[in-house]
């Protein structure tokens, strides 16, 4: 994807349906409309969800969730780019066998859906551990990736000062806290969402992999590491981020070569 594309695309990719200013609010749970499939990757069952036609976007959802994240980003993506969303061994509807679940262990998964996809090339979309992924992915892979967006990571290069450590508890306390640490616009975070992203968790059944990641997590991208990288990429931010502040973001792209930052500012809704 050339370069002065991608700042466009991020507006389809990152904040389809995500107007907090729109008459419609976002539903933050939402299914995805298009069926689940599945396929074998080094013997494991694989679960995605696959629309649209042209060059393909793989999109990776963050640590604890699952493919639906992208509920209200797919089908905006498909209009224009052959999109899949992808639960990644250990995660979603996939299988989840008992090992170290590493960044590599990840990314070697993405690159032989891809060989067994039949797709020459894709742009690896993802948000927080997704994003990372994306980047890591342009790293031990170059010749599979057409580019990356990454999205409010805690992986990037600088000082990591002024944000927030989500938790991964199993509560309804616990998951409202981390609901309102996410959310600039606190009135999204409900009863009623607090107790189904509770449910959600309880049923994806991926505390083991949690665990076993977060446990040995990589150290941060140097300066020196994201300098070889060589695709097109677009870090994503938004300003009032609580727990990956801006900075972080601007270090983040300022250490990749070519690289754009999109800041996503809240618009505060216009009284009548």
């Amino acid at each position: 994807m050339p370069r002065k594309a991608m700042l466009a695309f991020c507006c389809l990719c990152l904040a389809a349906g995500l107007d907090p200013a729109a008459e419609q609010r976002p539903d933050l749970l939402g299914k995805l409309k298009v069926a689940k499939r599945t396929i074998q990757v080094f013997g494991q069952q694989i679960a995605y969800y696959e629309a649209g036609r042209g060059k393909t976007v793989l999109l990776l959802p963050n640590l604890t969730w699952d493919s639906h994240a992208w509920s209200e980003n797919l089908p905006a993506i498909a209009t224009t780019h052959h999109v899949i969303a992808l639960d990644l061994p250990g995660t979603g509807e996939s299988a989840k066998p008992l090992i170290e679940y590493k960044m590599d262990t990840w990314t070697d998964f993405i690159a032989e859906f891809l060989r067994l996809k039949r797709i020459p090339k894709a742009t690896i979309v993802g948000a927080v551990m997704g994003g990372a992924l994306a980047v890591q992915f342009a790293l031990d892979h170059p010749d599979l990736s057409e580019g990356l967006v990454c999205a409010a990571s805690n992986s990037g290069p600088g000082k990591h000062e002024g944000g927030l450590r989500p938790e991964n508890w199993p509560s309804l306390a616990g998951t409202k806290r981390t609901l309102l640490a996410s959310f600039h616009d606190k009135s999204l975070v409900t009863d009623a969402l607090v107790r189904a992203r509770f449910e959600d968790r309880l049923r994806m059944d991926d505390g083991y992999t949690v665990a076993r990641h977060l446990a040995d997590h990589r150290a941060p991208y140097s300066v020196k590491e994201l300098s070889a990288i060589r695709v097109p990429a677009l870090f994503v931010w938004c300003r009032e981020d609580e727990i990956t502040p801006l900075k972080w973001g601007e270090d983040f792209a300022s250490a990749v070569p070519g690289a754009q930052l999109a800041v996503i500012e809240f618009l505060e809704k216009q009284m009548p």
